[in-house]
């Protein structure tokens, strides 16, 4: 069983790979855009950069932030052995892969609330994803002048556009 952490920045190792991820809808449900930037920090410093991004013509803001962490991890690959750093301002992603998703899986895939969880095909390809790895979450004000976050709101927005 997969056991991701909420991690705090002041804690990151010397090299990792940071995955910055944002989703974002026109309308709920509606057109969609989802986009992941990762980097390679080595010693503090980036070494490598991609850019992922795509999106869906009739979506939830839910599945592309979703999204926006699988593509994310695929684009890494499974054979990186390096920690990866997840920073997301969906709370329903740290929070899903931090507290609830154990909880969800004992009850049969049923949140607190006894109805199904939402989106369970992509909560497993995240298990999928991150099963054994060391993955940690970090949580990020949205909209807030945060650098890192702004840049992928920007690319899942325009991904969104493109899809109306």
């Amino acid at each position: 069983m997969i056991t991701p952490t909420q991690t705090d920045p002041s804690q990151r190792p010397t090299s990792y790979i940071l995955i910055n991820t944002d989703g974002a809808c026109s309308g709920n449900p509606g057109p969609g855009g989802y986009a992941a930037v990762l980097r390679r920090i080595d010693q503090g410093q980036e070494t490598k950069r991609a850019v992922v991004k795509g999106g869906e013509t009739q979506t939830t803001n839910n599945r592309m932030e979703m999204m926006a962490v699988i593509v994310g991890l695929r684009k890494v690959g499974l054979d990186e052995p390096l920690p990866i750093i997840i920073r997301s301002d969906s709370q329903l992603v740290v929070k899903g892969m931090t507290e609830w998703l154990a909880g969800w899986i004992a009850r049969d895939w049923r949140g607190s609330n006894k109805k199904p969880v939402m989106n369970r095909d992509l909560w497993e390809a995240l298990i999928t994803l991150t099963d054994g790895r060391p993955i940690s979450f970090e949580w990020v004000k949205g909209h807030d002048g945060d650098d890192l976050n702004e840049e992928v709101d920007g690319l899942a927005f325009k991904e969104a556009q493109r899809r109306k």
